[in-house]
């Protein structure tokens, strides 16, 4: 069981990619950048998962990498203009990402510097770094969330 485990997620990882492109196809600008955030998110607990066992897997770890430096890229087309805060449209992004664009590109810019940081490190497979860059990723992100995200209730 234990030896399926890493194939599991990383078969789990390429079918995500295969959603992102899926998405992006797609013409509802909200679910698009929903279904990548949530692809973010699963490659992000992939990283934390990972990181919290005695040996990490370095190979899930340098395949989660590159989904969030992916997500990373393609962020800035997640945001079109028209795809606010609207009536029966459930979305948790906030109208200060369109009030405040330069702001919102300066955290987006943020996060894409640090992705990029992280994908480096999974690269090189040093684990003690690599946890460093993972909070400081994270950091990027809850910033981001603070200012650009209706919190959860």
């Amino acid at each position: 069981m234990r030896a399926t485990m890493p194939l599991v997620i990383v078969c789990s990882l390429l079918v995500a990619s295969g959603l992102s492109r899926a998405a992006a196809t797609g013409s509802d600008p909200v679910k698009v950048r929903i279904d990548n955030y949530r692809e973010l998110g699963a490659a992000f607990k992939n990283v934390n998962d990972e990181l919290r066992k005695p040996a990490p897997q370095i190979y899930i770890l340098q395949l989660s990498a590159r989904t969030i430096r992916g997500a990373a890229m393609a962020q800035y087309g997640f945001f079109p203009a028209g795809s606010g805060p609207r009536p029966n449209v459930k979305s948790a992004a906030r109208a200060e990402i369109w009030t405040q664009p330069a702001q919102f590109k300066a955290a987006q810019d943020a996060f894409s510097v640090q992705a990029q940081a992280f994908a480096r490190v999974a690269q090189s497979g040093d684990i003690a770094k690599l946890k460093l860059q993972t909070k400081a990723l994270g950091q990027t992100c809850a910033a981001c969330h603070k200012n650009f995200r209706v919190e959860k209730p």
